[in-house]
């Protein structure tokens, strides 16, 4: 991490899952269009995102990170190349790839949130039961 700190970050997890997951033969998703929020604010809602902060991400990957992706991919039958690729990306490369596709501010989805996330996660549950089943 920037503070020289590696953990297991959850969302990081998700990007290198997600877009690994995109990549696989027969995916039903073809593209990640990431949801963009700022710091909570405390009358409800969300600021503007700090995207001048990226720059600070890291050239290295997050080896803890990286190491549950992979354990996640094997056991969802990725080839170990692809798993082995997934333990050299980057924090900078994964988020970078991630935000490659314009995002959305959550402002924008309002109403919409819930039942997008829904949607989001109905598909994710599918694709890895077909990934485990195939």
């Amino acid at each position: 991490g920037v503070d020289g700190f590696d953990r297991v970050d959850n969302v990081l997890l998700e990007m290198i899952l997600a877009t690994a997951l995109r990549e696989e033969p027969g995916a039903a998703c073809q593209a990640i269009l990431p949801v963009i929020v700022g710091p909570a604010l405390e009358g409800g809602g969300f600021g503007t995102f700090p995207f001048h902060k990226l720059a600070r991400l890291s050239d290295e990957p997050s080896r803890a990170t990286n190491a549950h992706a992979a354990a996640a991919l094997r056991i969802l039958g990725v080839v170990e190349d692809k798993v082995q690729a997934v333990l050299r990306l980057s924090v900078k490369q994964v988020v970078d790839s991630v935000l490659g596709n314009q995002g959305v501010h959550s402002s924008a989805l309002e109403d919409f949130a819930t039942e997008c996330a829904t949607r989001v996660l109905k598909t994710v549950l599918e694709e890895m039961r077909r990934l485990r089943s195939g």
